[in-house]
């Protein structure tokens, strides 16, 4: 659901589109990590975390208890979509799936982003624009439309408090 509303205070509905840009930091996956090492202290998809554990995550600019929403955390983060090595702009997407406790509300703040939920078509967005996922959708598509040009989102979230930023699933087969 693309929006070219500006972007005001809070908003209560993240998206985490680009919590796929956590997902794809070194070492934020306990896939990445050495196998000495399965699974690292703290990443995205360790449950359990406090909002000050949450906080110290890469590229989490912001986490805090709501006072007012009872056991709910808000998580704001910076997702950064470099210009692909050699990869045309609308190649196949590396799978990156995903889902996420609470409702997430992406705002593109430079370039231009593909964004994508299970079942519905994907969207290509601008600066400028947003893209909002309900709580427990599937997130299929988080990538730089641009072959020549960053792009970087803001994404907000409200998760439940102990909840994994994210949960990675499993892709489908072509």
């Amino acid at each position: 659901m693309a929006s070219s509303l500006p972007f005001n205070g809070i908003v209560i509905g993240a998206a985490l589109v680009a919590i796929a840009a956590v997902v794809s930091a070194p070492g934020a996956l306990a896939q990445d990590a050495p196998a000495a090492h399965a699974t690292p202290p703290h990443s995205a998809i360790t449950p359990g975390l406090s909002a000050a554990e949450l906080a110290k995550l890469p590229h989490v600019l912001f986490a805090h208890e709501l006072e007012d929403v009872p056991d709910r955390n808000i998580v704001v983060s910076l997702l950064d979509f470099p210009i692909p090595p050699g990869k045309p702009a609308h190649a196949a997407p590396s799978c990156e799936a995903h889902r996420h406790a609470g409702p997430a509300y992406v705002y593109v703040l430079k370039g231009t982003m593909r964004l994508g939920i299970g079942g519905q078509p994907v969207q290509t967005l601008h600066a400028g624009q947003s893209f909002y996922e309900p709580a427990g959708a599937l997130h299929t598509v988080a990538e730089n439309a641009s072959s020549t040009e960053p792009a970087a989102a803001l994404a907000v979230l409200i998760l439940p408090r102990g909840a994994p930023i994210l949960t990675m699933e499993k892709c489908a087969q072509p």
